[in-house]
């Protein structure tokens, strides 16, 4: 037993050491290149299993290359680390928390004597001692400081104050709050996910592709799918898609937006139209607008005229390669090819009639900006096509996330920055006032940043001495 308590004390020193952190941090930095030059598992990047050959493909499955900060290795490092900070914080922490909480003591007359001069200040005053006590004290609240009498007699007493006593545990801010931090991405490592989906403009889909998933996220599978397919538990509906293009620059695109609908039990319980930094949030589930793409299909609207009589016309709605049948003229149009500028006339739709399933004559064009261009072309047919509108179809790619420790991370963000900027720029400052038959001594220490302090003790000095303008003498500097 002696001997197991003896590996656990020592132990418990090696994960305490400064050098471990210091040999952990640097693991960390060399051990982070493969997750910048190795391709990584997510949405911007080629799948590694095409882009490397199949034994370097393999090793990194082993390894985990491809997640390189969900890996084993990164998370046991991350592990170790918070160890070393929990250590060397309940290590060192008794001492910092007696110093920052000890409670001042009258010093003797011996010490203030032999205090460094350059942080004393001293001189003499002829007002009663109730008087001088009364005053200094008044100054001092008014200050919004808290002075504490560790000495009064009749003759003499002894005031001391201070400012900033927790910068003296700021750092533990700082470690609680890495700590946090990692229990945050740990905490995501093992419930969030990261996959993506794409969506035709009008069509709904109940499954997404994982990129990156935690063990215990809880993604069912899809049987028959792709081993990294998983199930939505809902349908996602894009039901509408628009794309805008930059007028000078027709194929860059300014802004592109979804209105997604969710669908449960085949109704729509809940909806939003996302576009890029504005995503939509249902259940685990947070949709980001990230890209798009061209179907190579057209959605169109289009009328069939009788030339003699003009109030005599059919509607049609249609895609490319379907059939509308015009039984009044026994005949069937099929879209066969769509345009959005043809030769400059902008956008166009060309037919191709049809009797049985044969084609009846030749292929022709009908421009949307050109009502009567179908009239002109074929002056022998019995009817004319009117073009309304054509629209070209795309699909939205949205990209699927779950980082259910975002606000624990956050917060310990928060902590970090507000414990780095209290330790940085807050420091102890202790100043203590003796006075003793009508001699003040005034000093003062800091337990870190020193430059500019003798400045400040000084302006405390002159501010106190000020109190007894008119009565004191002041003595030399010591």
């Amino acid at each position: 037993m002696a001997l197991f308590w003896r590996w656990i004390d020592e132990l418990w020193d090696a994960f305490g050491s400064a050098k471990l952190t210091f040999v952990v941090l640097i693991c960390m930095a060399l051990l982070s290149i493969p997750g910048t030059i190795v391709l990584q598992q997510n949405i911007s990047n080629v799948d590694p299993g095409i882009q490397y050959d199949y034994n370097f493909w393999k090793f990194g499955q082993i390894t985990q290359l491809f997640t390189a900060y969900h890996s084993f290795w990164y998370v046991a490092l991350l592990a170790i680390l918070s160890m070393n900070l929990i250590i060397c914080s309940i290590e060192r922490w008794p001492g910092m928390y007696k110093l920052a909480v000890a409670k001042p003591i009258a010093w003797a007359k011996e010490t203030f004597d032999n205090y460094d001069s350059t942080l004393k200040h001293q001189w003499q005053s002829q007002r009663p001692k109730e008087e001088v006590l009364r005053t200094i004290m008044s100054f001092l609240e008014t200050k919004k400081r808290q002075p504490v009498i560790l000495e009064d007699s009749p003759s003499s007493f002894q005031i001391f104050w201070q400012t900033g006593r927790w910068s003296r545990v700021a750092n533990y801010l700082v470690h609680t709050s890495l700590l946090i931090v990692f229990a945050g991405a740990i905490f995501s490592a093992l419930y969030g996910f990261d996959g993506a989906v794409n969506i035709p403009a009008g069509s709904a889909v109940d499954t997404l592709v994982i990129f990156k998933e935690g063990r215990a996220s809880g993604l069912a599978g899809v049987p028959g799918g792709l081993p990294n397919e998983r199930k939505l538990g809902f349908r996602l509906e894009a039901e509408e898609f628009k794309v805008n293009f930059y007028e000078d620059w027709p194929g860059r695109p300014k802004d592109f937006i979804t209105k997604l609908n969710v669908l449960e039990k085949g109704r729509v319980v809940d909806s939003k139209t996302i576009r890029v930094n504005d995503p939509f949030a249902y259940k685990n589930f947070t949709f980001y607008q990230a890209s798009y793409g061209r179907l190579g299909d057209f959605r169109m609207n289009f009328r069939v005229v009788n030339k003699e009589n003009t109030k005599d016309q059919t509607v049609f709605k249609s895609k490319m390669g379907e059939v509308q049948k015009i039984d009044k003229y026994k005949v069937s149009l099929v879209p066969v090819m769509a345009l959005m500028n043809v030769q400059g006339l902008g956008p166009g739709v060309q037919f191709q009639p049809v009797e049985g399933d044969k084609a009846a004559g030749e292929a022709f064009w009908v421009l949307k900006d050109f009502p009567n261009f179908d009239a002109v072309k074929r002056t022998q047919s019995p009817y004319i096509v009117i073009l309304d509108n054509v629209e070209e179809l795309y699909f939205t790619g949205l990209q699927i996330g779950h980082v259910p420790g975002a606000p624990i991370y956050w917060f310990g963000c928060f902590g970090m920055l507000l414990g780095t900027f209290y330790a940085l720029f807050v420091s102890h400052k202790k100043y203590q006032l003796s006075f003793s038959q009508g001699r003040l001594i005034f000093v003062g220490n800091v337990h870190r940043l020193p430059v500019g302090f003798q400045a400040e003790l000084a302006k405390w000095a002159a501010a106190i001495k000020s109190l007894d303008v008119p009565t004191h003498q002041t003595l030399r500097k010591v």
